[in-house]
């Protein structure tokens, strides 16, 4: 199922893995894993801000990593995002911790951006560690938000 779902994917956007990079796929990923925290927070005025702005850093994260840069990112990421939320909601049960996890992965990359202030410099790297105070509030956030979410 999960290839199938993956493969539909690569197909309905018409890229190829190869012609993504790492940095680009996972920026797509935290875009939409960003999208459920701001859904399933919504009455927290203060939360669903920084996660928009996590979602907008991502979102332009990836339109800056595209190899077809001539073209207008806004509907490819919205396409690709509604592809992957979708996933997550047809998965969710099977696929619960991963994605619970892939909550904190986000959550850390993206305090790497917010740290940087109102205007982002550097693309920080993807953690491969997470810093125990990331871990604590995402590890938080996330369970809570996909269980909403999800529901």
């Amino acid at each position: 199922m999960w290839q199938s779902l993956s493969l539909a994917l690569l197909l309905a956007t018409g890229v190829s893995a190869a012609e993504e990079s790492r940095i680009a796929t996972q920026a797509m990923r935290c875009s939409a894993v960003f999208a459920v925290f701001i859904d399933a927070n919504a009455e927290d005025t203060a939360l669903s801000a920084k996660f928009g702005k996590a979602q907008r850093i991502f979102d332009e994260v990836y339109a800056g990593e595209r190899r077809d840069k001539n073209s207008d990112a806004r509907e490819e990421i919205v396409a690709k995002r509604g592809a992957l939320l979708q996933e997550f909601r047809d998965n969710f049960k099977q696929r619960e911790p991963y994605l619970h996890e892939e909550g904190v992965l986000c959550g850390a990359w993206a305090e790497g951006f917010l740290a940087q202030g109102e205007d982002w410099s550097f693309i920080p790297v993807i953690p491969k560690v997470i810093a125990a105070s990331a871990r604590a509030e995402y590890s938080r956030i996330g369970p809570a938000s996909f269980t909403r979410w999800a529901k």
